[in-house]
């Protein structure tokens, strides 16, 4: 099973886990397009043809937005279709940067559900 972002990612963006994937299936997505959750805000998003389920990811999110499979959590497979439906139009897009981990979330709910 691959890897999840779900939507605790939207407009934080850590990016740390972009830096560390071995298979260059994180991809950025700048502002999420129209007809998605938190159009406009920018997400992360994994590549499930592309990932490896290393788990390399999983420790770089500080506030838990990558889960290890689509059954972790209720929204988790919600979450994982916006993933893959994302994830190749957006493979090697840039203008991320990687925040500090110490960076406090920038949503208060930090919450967000499908």
């Amino acid at each position: 099973m691959t890897h999840v972002v779900t939507g605790k990612c939207i407009s934080e963006v850590y990016a740390a886990c972009v830096q560390v994937c071995p298979a260059d299936c994180m991809h950025y997505v700048a502002a999420m397009p129209q007809g998605y959750p938190m159009e406009g805000q920018p997400m992360v998003v994994v590549d499930p043809v592309e990932c490896i389920d290393c788990g390399a990811c999983l420790p770089e999110c500080p506030i838990g937005a990558i889960v290890d499979s689509v059954d972790a959590t209720s929204d988790s497979s919600y979450w994982a279709q916006i993933n893959g439906n994302l994830a190749p139009s957006y493979k090697g897009q840039k203008g991320w940067t990687v925040r500090p981990k110490t960076d406090p979330p920038r949503r208060g709910d930090n919450q967000l559900v499908g």
